[in-house]
C-alpha cells in the first residue's frame, strides 16, 4: 500500500472522510448519533442602528452546552456595553433552551479579557496560533445567569 498525496483539493474525498468519521462517532457515541437528526436550537441576536447591523451573536445549544460561535461588535461601538448586553441575552436564552454551560473560542487579539470579565475561564490554549498570538477555548457555568 502506498500513500498518495492529493495535490488538488478534492471535495468528494473530504466528504468521504467526513462520512467515515461521523459513522465511527455514531457507532461509539449515542450523543453523536442522536444529534445528527435533532433539531438543534440556535440563539441569534442582533443590534441595528439606522438600518445597519452594528453587533450580533450566534450560537447553538446541544448536549447541555451553549456553543457560542460568534459575537461581534462594530469597532465604533466598542466599550458601549452592547457586547455585554448581547452576551447576557445569549446566555439567558441558552439557559431557557436547556444549556447549563457555555463554550467558545477566541484569539488573544480578540476578546479573551472581555469574556474573563464575564466569568469565563480558559479551558485550553494553543500558543503561537497564529504566530504571535494565542487561541483560547473558554467555558462558563450558567448557574448564575
Amino acid at each position: 500500500m502506498e500513500i498518495e498525496q492529493i495535490v488538488v483539493e478534492d471535495e468528494a474525498f473530504q466528504q468521504f472522510l467526513t462520512e467515515r468519521l461521523r459513522a465511527f462517532n455514531d457507532m461509539h457515541s449515542v450523543h453523536h448519533r442522536d444529534i445528527r437528526n435533532a433539531d438543534v436550537p440556535v440563539v441569534q441576536f442582533k443590534v441595528e442602528q439606522n438600518g445597519e447591523v452594528i453587533a450580533g451573536l450566534f450560537g447553538s445549544v446541544y448536549w447541555g452546552w451553549f456553543d457560542l460561535d460568534r459575537l461581534w461588535v462594530d469597532a465604533a461601538h466598542a466599550g458601549t456595553g452592547i457586547g455585554t448586553r448581547l452576551l447576557q441575552a445569549g446566555e439567558r436564552e441558552a439557559t431557557v433552551l436547556g444549556a447549563t454551560r457555555v463554550k467558545l473560542t477566541t484569539f488573544s487579539f480578540q476578546a479573551k479579557t472581555f469574556y474573563e470579565r464575564h466569568g469565563y475561564e480558559v479551558a485550553g490554549v494553543l500558543r503561537d496560533y497564529p504566530p504571535g498570538a494565542d487561541y483560547y477555548m473558554m467555558t462558563k457555568r450558567l448557574t448564575d445567569v
